[in-house]
């Protein structure tokens, strides 16, 4: 059983869990959310029957940002202006320190509770991007700052319609008020726009709407508003049918390729390759398709995407059944 908490509510569907981000009336992110989540993907990551986890959020928005106060509080207590060089030492500091159980607990209420809180933002989307399980982002309404990095850091973001005149939007503002993103903003734009665009982004810090972040390739679909959990569980339910191993080798070789060099990432690909082939679940699955193709050779008609239905719907194997 995933754990629930006030802020943090978790319901098991099958093999997918959605967890639901719920802090009224504005649903801003925070610390305590962040732990809650820390604390969960560890109970998901060590189960065997959770194959892709929804995130979304509550009353028309996902996350609304980062809560500002925490921020403004975190730094309130340092005297001084930190140069990123300080803060760098503070930052590998603390992730030393955190090796202590309960560490991180403690350094709250210290002028390190800023750098914990960065810390433990970055962990929790190291987690994710690094877990054999999917995790789709059910845009529900706004998602800006640390709601849309949080989203990044999802494989898959599926958003509702709207405007941003509705609040309907997404985006890193941080620049409107003299922050940056902090949650892997930059870096994520950047490896999933370009250059030029996630420079844009990050420097207006416009709020973007939902056909906007589709045509640029921020988000992956757009749908009507009481569609958006339907196509969420759809497409959860499907990556939920994949290898565990290859999801994960998958992911690792696209999160990891931007800084590997072309030959390092195609070293990568090649080891992930030929490891996933000889997985037992994948050696079941190549013998069940190509016995597949040489009855469509023997019937002399020509193979269409009707024959690879139920191997994308995830039906054709099971890719899950251990051993």
């Amino acid at each position: 059983m995933i754990t629930s908490t006030d802020t943090l509510q978790s319901r098991l569907y099958g093999r997918v869990l959605v967890l639901t981000l719920n802090n009224p009336p504005a649903n801003f992110l925070t610390s305590a959310m962040m732990s809650a989540l820390n604390r969960v993907l560890d109970e998901i990551a060590a189960s065997q029957d959770i194959g892709s986890v929804i995130l979304t959020g509550t009353q028309g928005v996902f996350l609304t940002h980062f809560d500002v106060d925490e921020i403004d509080q975190a730094v309130a207590s340092v005297p001084f202006t930190m140069s990123p060089q300080v803060v760098k030492a503070m930052t590998r500091t603390e992730a030393l320190m955190d090796r202590v159980p309960g560490a991180r607990r403690l350094l709250s209420h210290t002028p390190m509770a800023g750098v914990s809180d960065m810390n433990l933002f970055h962990e929790v989307t190291a987690k994710m991007r690094g877990m054999d399980k999917v995790f789709i982002a059910a845009i529900n309404g706004r998602a800006m700052g640390g709601g849309c990095e949080l989203a990044l850091a999802c494989d898959f973001r599926v958003m509702i319609e709207g405007s941003a005149e509705d609040g309907v939007m997404i985006g890193q503002p941080e620049i409107l008020i003299g922050l940056i993103p902090g949650g892997g903003g930059t870096q994520a734009l950047t490896r999933s726009l370009g250059v030029a665009k996630a420079l844009e982004h990050c420097l207006e810090g416009r709020p973007i709407t939902p056909a906007e972040a589709l045509a640029m390739g921020m988000v992956n679909k757009v749908v009507p508003v009481e569609s958006l959990m339907d196509e969420a569980m759809a497409l959860a339910e499907r990556m939920a049918r994949r290898s565990p191993f290859a999801v994960q080798a998958i992911k690792q070789a696209v999160y990891q390729a931007a800084s590997m060099s072309w030959n390092e990432g195609m070293e990568f690909e090649k080891n992930a390759f030929l490891s996933s082939a000889s997985q037992a679940n994948t050696r079941r699955a190549m013998g069940s398709y190509t016995a597949h193709v040489r009855t469509v050779l023997a019937e002399g008609r020509p193979m269409t995407v009707v024959d690879f239905q139920d191997l994308i719907d995830g039906t054709a194997v099971d890719m899950t059944a251990p051993g």
